[in-house]
C-alpha cells in the first residue's frame, strides 16, 4: 500500500483550469488567449509558494498539446494530457532552475528548441524557480526567448521576481498569482476531506488554512499530517496543539485586553499561551490580522470601531496599535527571549495606541479657536 500512496498535495493537484483555486484573473486570461489564438511565446508566473504556478503551467501545456487543440476545455483523460500530468510527455520539458542554472544547460536548451515536437503541436519548456539562473545563463537565453521557433513556448515560474533580469521580464507576459484567501482554502479542504472520508470541523479547517498563509499546497500538506496524527476525525484542538496555534477566542480575548489597556490581563494571557507551548511569533501575526480587521471596520464606519472586545477605538488608535505590533516582529522572532520581547511589544503597542498625534491635537485646538467669538470681551 505504501508504494502506491500519494500525498494529498499531489493527488489533488489541479488538472484543468477549472480546478485552479483563487487565480481567476490568470485562468481567464489564458483561456481567452487560447480561444482567440493569441498565444504568446513566453509567460512568467510570479507568486508565493503553493499558489499554483507550476500547476497552471502544466495545465497550459495540456491545453496547447491536447488532441484537437489548442483548446481551454480539454479532456484531462486525453492520452497526451495524462502523459503531461505524469511527466512523461516528450514535448513538455520541465527544468528546475535551481539545479540547472549554468550557462551550459541553457546552451543545451537553446540547441534542442530547434527540433519539432514529437507528439503535440508545441514544445513547452517550463522552468521552475527561474530566478536561480545565473546572469550568464539569462544572457544565453535572451535571443532564443525573444525569437523562438513557432513551435516553442516558454513558461517561467518564480517566487522572487526581483532577481529575474528586466530583459527577461520584458520578453514575457507576466502573471502575478496572489495568496489564496482563507475562505477558498477552507472550501477546497472541505471537498478533499469529504472525498477522503475524513471528518473535520470548520474551525479545524480554518486553523489549517490560517497556518498555510495563503498557500494551497501548504494547507494540503498540513491536512495530510493531521490525518496521520488524528486518523479520520480532526478537531480544532488537535491542530492547535500540533502547530502551537492559539484559538480564535483567545486571540480575540488578547485583542480586547489590548484595546482596554488591561496590562494584568495581557500578561496573564501571554503566560497561559507560553505555558501551553504556543508559538508566540505566530500569535503576533494572528493578532495583527485581528487588529487590521478592526481597523478596516473603523474605516468603513467613519472613524471608530468596537470590534476589539467592545472598546470604542478610533482609526488613529488602531493604526498606532497595529504599527506597534508590526515594529516588534523582529525582536520577537530573533530576540534572545521570545516571551519577554512579545510582552514588551504588546505593552508598547498599547501605550502607542493611547498617544495622540500632535497634528491632530493642533487641528482640534484650531477648530475650537475658530468657534470662539471675535470680541475679546465675550471670551471666558
Amino acid at each position: 500500500m505504501s508504494s502506491t500512496y500519494q500525498v494529498i498535495a499531489r493527488k489533488w493537484r489541479p488538472q484543468t483550469f477549472d480546478d485552479v483555486v483563487g487565480q481567476d484573473h490568470v485562468v481567464r486570461t489564458l483561456k481567452n488567449a487560447i480561444g482567440r489564438g493569441r498565444i504568446a511565446h513566453a509567460y512568467l508566473l510570479v507568486g508565493p509558494r503553493g499558489t499554483g504556478k507550476t500547476s497552471t503551467a502544466r495545465i497550459f501545456a495540456k491545453a496547447l498539446n491536447c488532441t484537437g487543440g489548442p483548446k481551454a476545455d480539454f479532456d484531462p483523460a486525453d492520452p497526451i494530457c495524462q502523459s503531461i500530468a505524469e511527466g512523461s510527455c516528450l514535448d513538455v520539458i520541465e527544468i528546475d532552475g535551481a539545479s540547472n542554472n549554468g550557462v551550459e544547460q541553457v546552451r543545451e536548451l537553446r540547441d534542442t528548441v530547434r527540433y519539432a515536437p514529437a507528439q503535440g503541436r508545441f514544445k513547452v519548456y517550463i522552468i521552475d524557480e527561474v530566478h536561480m539562473l545565473s546572469a550568464a545563463a539569462f544572457n544565453a537565453l535572451l535571443k532564443t526567448l525573444e525569437e523562438p521557433p513557432a513551435h516553442v513556448k516558454f513558461v517561467f515560474a518564480t517566487t522572487d521576481v526581483q532577481k529575474v533580469l528586466p530583459t527577461i521580464i520584458s520578453r514575457c507576459q507576466r502573471f502575478d498569482l496572489k495568496p489564496i484567501s482563507t475562505e477558498l482554502i477552507v472550501q477546497r479542504l472541505k471537498k478533499i476531506a469529504a472525498a477522503e472520508k475524513i471528518k473535520a470541523g470548520d474551525s479545524a479547517l480554518a486553523s489549517i488554512a490560517r497556518m498555510a498563509d495563503g498557500g494551497m499546497r501548504d494547507a494540503q500538506s498540513i491536512l495530510d499530517q493531521m490525518i496521520s496524527f488524528c486518523g479520520s476525525d480532526i478537531a480544532e484542538a488537535d491542530v492547535l496543539d500540533v502547530y502551537g496555534l492559539v484559538g480564535a477566542e483567545k486571540i480575540a480575548e488578547l485583542a480586547g485586553a489590548l484595546a482596554t489597556g488591561d496590562h494584568r490581563r495581557i500578561i496573564a494571557i501571554v503566560d497561559d499561551c507560553d505555558a501551553s507551548g504556543r508559538d508566540l511569533c505566530r500569535l503576533l501575526i494572528d493578532l495583527q490580522a485581528h487588529v487590521r480587521t478592526a481597523l478596516l471596520d473603523a474605516i468603513a464606519r467613519g472613524g471608530h470601531s468596537t470590534a476589539m472586545g467592545g472598546a470604542r477605538l478610533s482609526t488613529e488608535q488602531l493604526t498606532r496599535l497595529l504599527d506597534g505590533l508590526r515594529e516588534g516582529e523582529g525582536g520577537v522572532k530573533h530576540g534572545l527571549s521570545e516571551k519577554v520581547n512579545f510582552e514588551v511589544t504588546l505593552l508598547k503597542a498599547v501605550e502607542a495606541s493611547r498617544a495622540r498625534a500632535i497634528d491632530s491635537l493642533i487641528q482640534e485646538i484650531a477648530a475650537l479657536a475658530a468657534g470662539l467669538p471675535d470680541d475679546g470681551s465675550k471670551k471666558n
